[in-house]
């Protein structure tokens, strides 16, 4: 019978059957389990005229007894190594990896992302990089950041600064996993201290800082567990008559009613600054509502039972006051500043009507006993492009934690994968596309401080 002419895929099929073959002189062992010979058999491939030569190839079977299967074991991870690996990847995207942290947010190059513009929109709200009105006259030596993250407001606070003509200011970023970049290399004294929250006491000598800050302490509470308060911890680490100061942004949106009142005791740069930024600082008597956006409503419901879960408050502004004032034997010179900042544009700063019947009547019985009313016939101008694109960050910021809390919120939504994708496409529509904010929903965030007693 005559033999079929080879070609180039005959070449290539024997080329890996080679490959696959196992040489009789070094049988190959799995895990060094010894195996057993089965059988063995010897062949010569045909090959063309012009290909290459293998000579005889020997293949040999072996099989490992179902006795001798190596048994796979699973290490037991210590503590210490959900710090020296402190990732997994889950929805998508990486998480803290320690399953006893309640932590609710991704730690990846988004939600860095998202917390860096949060960051810088704050600092573009109060004006700069803290609120503590202490360092006029005295600038602090050792500065602490706790949860520092990527480390943005360090090298903010350093370069605020070094303008100043302060170089001599060291920075210790504390975090319990590493996600700040290396600072030193841009000429900061900066190091980096990773650590767990939970395990008191810190690294840290006691008195060692002239200024501590902290960002998102809500999660940070979170994170603990409730065994810990972590500013109570902290006043430990600081330098008496130190200063602390706490950045805080509520989860739930409310909608800020027509003509707020004037705040008392309200310094004039805070003012200025409001009305140059075109927010509005908030008091005992600004006059919220409910969202009317319905998306809103939604997410403010899911948002509240989902935080609720890992106990944690989504409206840390509101408790955060009591949490300084609770210990005056601790904390000194309180002082706070609360900041409302629209999502949009406002029917109301239009000129326009925007509360329905039932809530006007409302809005004007609880405002008839308070401070005078704020005049924003000015705010019926056109926003400014600075003042457009400052709003416009704190809602991208605002989608973004909606994204990065997706798995909470879609447990508690009750809906499926394919309905959680179409709620969330009509959500971006209605937000970006549709106007739906002018009922004057807000971002409420805040700054308190103090001085160790």
């Amino acid at each position: 019978m005559p033999q079929r002419p080879q070609g180039k895929s005959d070449e290539i099929a024997i080329q890996r059957a080679k490959r696959a073959t196992v040489p009789t002189s070094q049988p190959t062992q799995t895990n060094k389990v010894a195996p057993r010979l089965v059988r063995s058999h010897t062949f010569e491939p045909e090959t063309s005229s012009d290909g290459p030569e293998f000579g005889k190839i020997t293949v040999v079977h072996y099989e490992v007894a179902p006795s001798q299967q190596p048994k796979r074991s699973i290490p037991q991870r210590s503590g210490d190594d959900y710090m020296a690996r402190p990732f997994s990847y889950r929805h998508g995207r990486r998480y803290l990896r320690d399953p006893s942290l309640s932590y609710p947010l991704p730690v990846d190059l988004i939600e860095l992302h998202r917390q860096s513009l949060r960051t810088m929109l704050l600092i573009s709200v109060f004006g700069k990089p803290f609120c503590a009105p202490f360092f006029h006259d005295r600038t602090p030596k050792k500065v602490l950041e706790v949860a520092c993250g990527s480390a943005l407001w360090s090298s903010t606070v350093h370069d605020y600064f070094k303008r100043e003509g302060h170089t001599d200011i060291s920075f210790t970023g504390l975090d319990i996993a590493p996600l700040a970049p290396e600072l030193q290399k841009q000429g900061m004294d900066w190091r980096f201290v990773q650590h767990d929250l939970r395990k008191t006491p810190l690294p840290f000598k006691d008195s060692e800082f002239d200024f501590i800050f902290v960002k998102d302490t809500v999660f940070c509470a979170a994170a603990a567990g409730g065994e810990i308060d972590p500013l109570t911890e902290l006043m430990r680490y600081l330098k008496p008559s130190g200063v602390i100061e706490v950045w805080e942004s509520d989860l739930l949106l409310r909608s800020l009613h027509p003509s707020p009142p004037m705040i008392s005791k309200t310094s004039r740069d805070n003012v200025e600054q409001a009305e140059a930024t075109a927010t509005y600082l908030i008091g005992p008597g600004t006059p919220f509502g409910k969202a009317q956006n319905k998306y809103i409503q939604d997410y403010n419901v899911w948002a509240e039972k989902a935080i609720d879960q890992i106990r944690c408050t989504a409206t840390p502004c509101a408790l955060m006051g009591l949490t300084f004032s609770s210990d005056p034997d601790v904390y000194g010179s309180v002082g706070s500043r609360r900041v409302a900042i629209p999502l949009s544009d406002i029917r109301w700063e239009r000129g326009e009507e925007s509360l329905s019947a039932p809530d006007k009547t409302r809005h004007e019985k609880r405002s008839s006993d308070l401070p005078p009313k704020r005049d924003v016939s000015t705010n019926c101008k056109p926003l400014t492009p600075e003042q457009a694109a400052l709003r416009q960050t704190a809602l991208i910021t605002f989608l973004g934690l909606i994204e990065s809390l997706e798995p909470l919120l879609l447990a508690q939504s009750g809906k499926t994968q394919d309905e959680w994708d179409r709620w969330w496409a009509g959500f971006n529509n209605d937000l970006l596309e549709q106007d739906g904010l002018l009922s004057g929903e807000c971002l409420e965030v805040g700054a308190w401080w103090a001085r160790r007693m």
